[in-house]
């Protein structure tokens, strides 16, 4: 009898363990899928959960002193997106309103004088363009290709903002969720270290490793953009252009915008001259704004966050483009982040598994 009970006992055990298997297997079945449809469900505020945390950590510093003279954290965090709103925003859509107008403005010019022929006179009183102006006529439809490239720098800029209903909610959704990044931000971390399967110290890392990748991410780009200004307007005032110091401010944020960029300036600059018998002018400063301006971004900005993150500059350039076009213009900020966060969670995880090893 005490055999057969054992032997009951023991495949009740065995029924037992293979049912609490199952419902393991279930438990993590229904995890795994309930965790992707909050990632689907995520991924369309994917930007403005981007941009926010970008921005909450870069004004945090300026939060905390807001918090300790205002001791109401609902309206510390409503003061401190209105002065991040005040220094990003309203900047933006000042120079993009004065660029749709100059846009506008130089390919009427520019047009007027490719259809009045005044072109043609300009370039036929240098030596030697005349003979050039007079194959290129015979073999390219020259009227018809600036023509194309105005309509494609207009259709940039319209295609800016015609998605500007996009990204007026994404600006819209991204303060909203930075004044509660900033308002909640002790319980958001509070709960986020309770679901982490890290310990603490191992949390702040990651937190630390995150903040670091954003700061650096962003001072960057705003360094290779100045970068590109700078350079941009030192060529308007070499070649004499009005007003070298405004356009390269201007050429600075158009740089930083996703999507658009210095060239929406110096190209029609660039051909204007070029159409009104200078040339030698309009060819200089394309070749500027192309090999200079156009290169000094894949090349400076690698650089720069290579040394702060401490990564190969082949890796920071990886982690920048890639996290463009898995993510888009969040990938700016996604990118970095998710190279940082992978390689320290595998030195995490390198770590364990050296201590685990040792007798």
């Amino acid at each position: 009898m005490n055999l057969n009970e054992s032997g009951k006992n023991l495949s009740t055990n065995e029924d037992w363990r293979s049912r609490n298997r199952i419902r393991l297997l279930l438990q993590l079945a229904l995890t795994i899928g309930s965790v992707f449809l909050c990632y689907l469900m995520t991924l369309p505020f994917l930007a403005s959960l981007a941009w926010a945390l970008a921005l909450a950590v870069l004004f945090m510093p300026l939060h905390r002193k807001i918090c300790r003279k205002i001791k109401r954290p609902t309206f510390s965090a409503i003061l401190t997106s209105a002065i991040a709103i005040v220094i990003v925003v309203i900047p933006v859509l000042l120079i993009t309103v004065r660029v749709v107008l100059e846009i506008s403005r130089g390919s009427t010019l520019i047009m007027s004088k490719v259809e009045s022929g005044e072109w043609q006179r300009n370039l036929e009183r240098m030596p030697y363009v005349g003979k050039v102006l007079l194959w290129a006529e015979n073999q390219l439809d020259i009227p018809s290709l600036i023509d194309n490239l105005t309509s494609f720098l207009t259709a940039q800029v319209t295609s800016f903002l015609r998605s500007s209903f996009i990204q007026v909610i994404v600006i819209v959704l991204t303060f909203y969720l930075l004044f509660f990044f900033l308002r909640d931000r002790n319980q958001i971390l509070r709960t986020i270290r309770r679901f982490s399967p890290l310990c603490g110290c191992e949390t702040n890392g990651l937190f630390k490793v995150i903040s670091t990748t954003i700061r650096a991410t962003v001072f960057g780009t705003i360094a290779v953009a100045a970068v590109q200004g700078s350079l941009a307007g030192f060529m308007f005032w070499m070649l004499g252009l009005p007003a070298p110091l405004l356009w390269g401010a201007i050429m600075t944020i158009l740089s930083i915008i996703p999507l658009l960029g210095a060239y929406i300036i110096w190209l029609p600059a660039s051909i204007y001259l070029a159409l009104d018998g200078n040339l030698m002018y309009g060819l200089i400063l394309a070749g500027w704004g192309m090999f200079v301006v156009g290169t000094v971004d894949n090349l400076l900005y690698p650089i720069l966050i290579s040394k702060k993150l401490r990564l190969h500059t082949v890796v920071a350039f990886i982690s920048l483009a890639g996290g463009i076009l898995v993510f888009g213009a969040a990938g700016i900020v996604l990118g970095p982040i998710t190279l940082t966060a992978s390689a320290y969670l595998m030195h995490l995880w390198r770590s364990r598994t050296v201590e685990s090893r040792k007798p």
